[in-house]
């Protein structure tokens, strides 16, 4: 497996501290976020980062954003939806540039406003415009698992996956700990099989049962030893990417700790000499 942190546990302002500081620590990996006015969309800070991690010898999983809760997928809006797959399409060129390889997508929000079908109808057209241009590119649209009332099931996922890959690359950015309240992890990794292209961990507590339940891998209710063994059955042996806030105090103590806890789960002989 590779270790990566994603820019939500940044314990630092700038990408390049940040850069910096997990190279040091020992991670193979860093994944960015798009955010709406942060330096992705600037082809000369992209250059400069891409250049920062080659020299720091740092890979980038994936290019992942939020802006798709805002700038949804699945809106009935047109311009809304537009402006989704603007966000995407700027991804998957930085996920070009950086070598990346993938991009994570929510690619809908079920509510009040947009109903199962409609939201349904929408993210299958969005993600399938964003395939022929990720094939293009020679990236990956993978569509992660969230709380947004959408792919409630394996099954479900995996058929949304299949049908939108007609037009071009799409697999699963399976998130570990956002299944958990829904269902058990290693069931929706063994039925999702191959599809799974990349991996979010972190843990939830079942005694709390609500958004406040995420919490850090081992503090938490999630059977790693059960998703472990199934993520090998499967054969999957990429990356495993921590998607966790910065703790509180001392924040620069997350990367360390993290990283010594993902190796502790997912591969203890490969990092003796880190």
């Amino acid at each position: 497996m590779k270790f990566a942190l994603n820019q939500m546990g940044f314990p630092r302002a700038e990408l390049a501290e940040n850069a910096t500081l997990l190279a040091d620590v020992g991670y193979d990996g860093i994944e960015p976020n798009l955010t709406a006015d942060g330096p992705l969309w600037d082809d000369e800070a992209v250059d400069a980062f891409s250049q920062q991690t080659n020299d720091l010898d740092l890979s980038v999983p994936a290019v992942s954003t939020t802006l798709h809760w805002d700038r949804q997928l699945s809106s009935a809006d047109k311009e809304t939806r537009s402006a989704g797959i603007e966000a995407a399409e700027r991804m998957i060129e930085v996920a070009d540039a950086l070598g990346a390889g993938a991009v994570l997508i929510v690619p809908a929000v079920v509510d009040q406003e947009t109903s199962y079908d409609e939201a349904y109808d929408r993210a299958l057209s969005a993600v399938q415009t964003l395939a022929r241009t990720g094939d293009e590119y020679g990236v990956t649209i993978c569509i992660e698992n969230v709380w947004n009332d959408f792919l409630l099931s394996p099954l479900e996922f995996a058929e949304f996956i299949d049908r939108a890959g007609d037009a071009g690359p799409v697999g699963a950015y399976f998130d570990v700990g956002n299944v958990r309240r829904f269902g058990h992890p290693e069931q929706w990794i063994r039925l999702l099989g191959e599809r799974i292209e990349r991996v979010h961990v972190k843990d939830y507590r079942t005694d709390i049962d609500t958004i406040d339940g995420f919490t850090y891998p081992l503090e938490g209710d999630i059977d790693w030893t059960a998703v472990v063994d199934t993520l090998d059955e499967i054969g999957y042996d990429g990356w495993v990417t921590a998607e966790v806030p910065p703790y509180r105090t001392a924040p620069e103590r997350l990367p360390p700790r993290l990283l010594g806890d993902l190796v502790h789960l997912f591969s203890a002989t490969e990092y003796t000499d880190r």
